[in-house]
């Protein structure tokens, strides 16, 4: 009955805006103003067209594509947040395992900013984000039943850095923001472990001994030089926005050459410094005052981290020798 009575009102206040009679009245409208009645109120009333319709459809469907639903991890895989020294670390789990840390990425681009560059403040989000897309990769690989034997790692030259692989095909590479769970210092030798480690998770019988296109050490030219004291720790390089300008020591600065910054070695000081990841040395000699940056020990010009491979990653760990003249 409600419908009836709404359906009256619409008719009726068609028929007032158009200046025809009401039905209701004395006076009966005529076959022609019937008609002409019923088009109006068809088109007052008129149902979208088809293709309007499926122009709707396709619009809902449209935006179901842009939201997919994301398929859960399998049960074999894990990652968890944790704080570590006040700094915000992801760990992935793998059967209960940990296998991969990941830790936030340092804030800039460019990495001739000197050592000032602090890291950037990265949600819990980010790194989640970072350690589920590798969670994802593996997981896909062990739910294709994957051979865990083509699990591997190797030296990417283009990256300098080591990478795990599955099918040959570049998983993530084990650096200063990708590492394994228990590293021992030396990015070769825990690339290699992480490796392992998810090889034997997955099923597989054998280990690897070596790394695929692992740079030889690249050697020192013989000096009489002794080593007074080693240290380890973050390295980092400055060139281009730097070039040219004075040194704390008072020289300009040369990118190309073989110098490098500390913050309390004594000017002239010469001191070998090796990059753990590859163990490729140069010897520098302290000629400014660097660096600035929590956690860092030694800042190298840009010539000096080409020659270690530090300069693609920008920041790598080192041992630092410091030699007697």
């Amino acid at each position: 009955m409600i419908q009836n009575l709404c359906r009256s009102f619409t008719v009726a206040a068609v028929l007032y805006a158009t200046g025809m009679p009401l039905a209701a009245s004395a006076e009966q409208p005529t076959e022609d103003a019937r008609a002409s009645l019923q088009e109006t109120v068809e088109v007052a009333v008129e149902q979208p067209s088809d293709a309007a319709v499926e122009a709707t459809a396709e619009s809902e469907l449209e935006s179901a594509r842009l939201e997919p639903e994301v398929a859960e991890l399998s049960d074999m895989f894990r990652i968890a947040a944790h704080n570590l020294e006040g700094q915000r670390i992801a760990v992935l789990h793998v059967d209960n395992l940990p296998v991969l840390t990941f830790v936030p990425e340092a804030a800039g681009a460019d990495p001739s900013v000197n050592a000032a560059v602090e890291l950037a403040a990265v949600t819990n989000d980010e790194l989640l984000l970072r350690a589920e897309s590798v969670a994802r990769q593996i997981d896909a690989f062990y739910q294709a039943e994957g051979d865990p034997h083509e699990i591997g790692v190797r030296w990417d030259e283009e990256l300098e850095g080591y990478a795990l692989t599955l099918d040959g095909e570049k998983l993530v590479l084990i650096n200063e923001l990708t590492g394994y769970a228990n590293p021992s210092g030396q990015l070769n030798a825990d690339a290699l472990q992480a490796a392992n480690r998810l090889r034997n998770l997955l099923g597989a019988s054998e280990e690897l001994t070596e790394i695929e296109g692992a740079p030889e050490p690249a050697a020192v030219a013989e000096t009489n030089w002794g080593v007074v004291s080693t240290f380890s720790g973050t390295a980092s390089w400055y060139g281009p926005g730097f070039h040219g300008r004075q040194t704390a020591s008072g020289e300009r600065f040369n990118r190309n050459a073989m110098t490098a910054a500390h913050r309390t070695l004594p000017f002239g000081t010469r001191v070998l410094v090796t990059n753990v990841s590859n163990n490729r040395q140069v010897a520098v000699r302290i000629n400014d005052r660097g660096p600035f940056s929590h956690g860092r020990v030694i800042d190298l010009s840009e010539g000096a981290a080409r020659e270690i491979g530090l300069h693609l990653a920008g920041v790598g760990t080192v041992r630092v020798e410091v030699l007697a003249d």
